[in-house]
C-alpha cells in the first residue's frame, strides 16, 4: 500500500512560511519584491545542475528527481500484518510441509525478497548460507540507496557553495558602481539573494530529505533482517507460536501499534517494487 507522505510537504512549506512571514513583518509586502531575483535563481539552480552533471552524469542526476519525487510517497508496512504473515508460512510448513506448501506461498507472495528467501528454504540450504545470501541482497540494496542519497546530500553541499559564487559575481558588479552611492544598496541586496537561495534550498530542502531517506533504509533493512530470521526458523521447523515470539522481541510497544514506512526511491528489491 502507497500513501502520500503529508508531513514531507508540509515541513517544507512551513519553513518557507515563517521565512517569508518574518519578512513580511519586517519590511511589509514590498519587501517580497527584494528577494526576488531570476540571476540569482539561475546562478544557484543552473550551477547546482552543472556540477551534479559533471560528479554523477545525466542518468544519476534524472533519478535525482525520481528520489524527490518517491520521497512524498512512500509504502506503508503495517508492521503487526507483516509478522503475522510471515508467521503463517511457519504454519503452512508445519501443515503442508516445507516444499508443497513454501513452494505455494512463494508463488503468491508480491515480495521478491521474500520468494528468493522461500526458495532457498524449500532448496534445502543450509542456516549460514541462508544468511549470508540474504545479507548480500541487503548489502546490494543499501549500496543502490546510498546512490541516491549521495547525490541529495552532494546537492546539499553544493547549493549553499553555488549562492557563495553569485554573491561575489554581484559583489564584483557592485564593485563597478561605485560611482553611483545610491545604486550600492540595491546592488548588495541583489548579491546576499543568491547566497539567500542557496542556504535555504540546502537546510530545507536536500539535507533534510537526504536525512530521511537514510532513515527509510534503516527501516527496510529492520524489516528485512526480520524476514531472515523468519525464514531461518521455518528452515528449523520450529512453529509459529515460537517464531511470533521471536519476532515479537525485534518490536518496541510503539512500533507494533504503528505501521511502518519504507521508500520505494532506488532500484529493484524487496520493498522497492511497486
Amino acid at each position: 500500500m502507497f500513501r502520500k507522505d503529508i508531513l514531507t510537504p508540509i515541513g517544507i512549506i512551513l519553513g518557507f512560511a515563517v521565512i517569508f512571514f518574518a519578512i513580511y513583518l519586517a519590511g511589509g509586502y514590498d519587501s517580497f519584491l527584494v528577494f526576488i531575483s531570476f540571476s540569482s535563481f539561475i546562478i544557484v539552480f543552473g550551477g547546482l545542475f552543472a556540477s551534479l552533471f559533471v560528479g554523477f552524469g545525466a542518468k544519476e542526476v534524472g533519478s535525482m528527481l525520481k528520489v524527490l519525487h518517491t520521497t512524498f510517497r512512500r509504502k506503508e508496512v503495517p508492521i503487526q500484518d507483516f509478522i503475522n504473515n510471515l508467521v503463517q508460512l511457519a504454519r503452512t510448513s508445519r501443515v503442508d510441509g516445507m516444499i508443497k506448501g513454501l513452494e505455494r506461498e512463494r508463488e503468491r507472495t508480491a515480495d521478491p525478497f521474500i520468494q528468493k528467501g522461500l526458495r532457498l528454504v524449500i532448496d534445502g540450504y543450509e542456516e549460514d548460507m541462508i544468511r549470508k545470501i540474504m545479507e548480500m541482497d541487503i548489502r546490494a540494496m543499501e549500496k543502490r540507496h546510498a546512490r541516491g542519497q549521495q547525490l541529495i546530500t552532494k546537492a546539499g553541499e553544493l547549493s549553499p557553495a553555488w549562492g557563495m559564487i553569485g554573491t561575489i559575481v554581484g559583489l564584483v558588479l557592485m564593485l563597478q558602481q561605485l560611482d553611483s552611492p545610491g545604486e550600492l544598496g540595491p546592488a548588495i541586496a541583489v548579491a546576499l539573494i543568491t547566497t539567500f537561495y542557496g542556504v535555504i534550498t540546502a537546510n530545507l530542502v536536500f539535507i533534510p530529505i537526504a536525512n530521511k531517506l537514510v532513515l527509510l533504509t534503516e527501516e527496510e533493512v529492520f524489516l528485512k533482517e526480520v524476514v531472515i530470521d523468519a525464514l531461518i526458523s521455518i528452515r528449523n521447523n520450529e512453529g509459529p507460536t515460537i517464531l511470533k515470539d521471536k519476532l515479537q522481541m525485534f518490536l518496541t510497544e510503539s512500533s507494533t501499534q504503528e505501521p511502518m514506512i519504507i521508500d520505494d526511491y532506488a532500484g529493484e528489491g524487496a520493498h522497492e517494487q511497486k
